[in-house]
This record gives C-alpha cells, structure tokens and sequence, in this order.
C-alpha cells in the first residue's frame, strides 16, 4: 500500500491533521484547565519520591506525547484513510481517549488505583499502536516512541503514588 503523495484538492489532508493533532493537545488542555485549581495542592500533599515529576511537567508532557503520536496517526491515515486502517487508527484513539480522561481521574477523582490502571492501559495500548504502526511506515512507529516513554513513565509514576499513598 503507497502513502497519497499527491496533496488534496480540497481541505480535507488539512482537516484530518488538525483532527489527528487536535484531539489529544485540545482534549488534554481542556481537561488540564478542568482540573487546574485541584492539583497544584493535593499533588503537594502527596508522599512522593524524588524521581517523580513537577506537577508542572504534565502538561507539557501531555501536549507532546499528543503532538508526536498525532503527526503519526495523520500519517498512517495518509497510507489509505480511516478504513484501511481501522485496526491502527482505533487503537491510537483508544490510547487518546484514554490518556484524555486520565486526567481528571488522576487530579478530579483523585482515585490513585484506577489512575494507575488507566496509565497502564494507555501504555499497553500505546505499544501495541506503535508495533501496528510500524509494520506499516518505521518513522510512523518511531514517532510513537515518544508518547510510549512518557505513558510508561507515568504508569510507574501512578504505581508508585498509590503504593506510598494508599489509605
């Protein structure tokens, strides 16, 4: 299967980027702006370690592990649309929605078990996404990596939080 080299006549390549793109940056911002007046203080409560990030670090982290997945997502889109690739594209949603509402369960809800639960199934449904997506084009997959390191590093975090704070 060949990637589209040709650009769109019309504005849909411009749309579906946007799409890919917007929904993980603009669905964690939204959640992140959401749950802004509860974390800065109950994340300092916290019994932490010292290899656990800022509560600052999130956001950023989130934007660009959303943004790198999101240009691969485009890309794999590229390689035939949404119903060629159904099995690759649904799995990067899923690892977006996911990481999406891991969110406000994590600085919302504030339930430690299920935030590590959700980071892990954002993991494992990363990496399998980013296996999928390199079978098809290895700088798709490569750009995956990314979110991969992050979403796995957040799992540990979530782990370690609620080993040190459970009730």
């Amino acid at each position: 299967m060949r990637i589209d080299p040709k650009p769109s006549k019309s504005c849909e390549h411009g749309f579906i980027f946007i799409f890919w793109q917007g929904l993980g940056v603009l669905g964690g911002l939204v959640m992140f702006l959401w749950v802004d007046d509860d974390i800065e203080d109950w994340y300092s409560k916290l019994e932490t370690s010292n290899w656990f990030p800022a509560v600052d670090f999130f956001l950023p982290a989130h934007i660009i592990a959303a943004s790198f997945s999101g240009a691969a997502a485009y890309g794999v889109w590229r390689y035939g649309g949404f119903n060629r690739q159904i099995v690759r594209l649904t799995m990067h949603l899923l690892a977006t929605v996911l990481a999406i509402c891991w969110i406000p369960i994590m600085f919302k809800a504030r339930d430690l078990l299920v935030s590590f639960v959700v980071a892990f199934l954002i993991f494992a449904t990363g990496v399998v996404r980013t296996a999928l997506f390199f079978k098809l084009n290895t700088a798709l997959g490569g750009l995956c990596l990314v979110s991969d390191i992050w979403y796995g590093f957040l799992a540990a975090v979530a782990l370690q939080i609620w080993n040190l704070n459970v009730e």
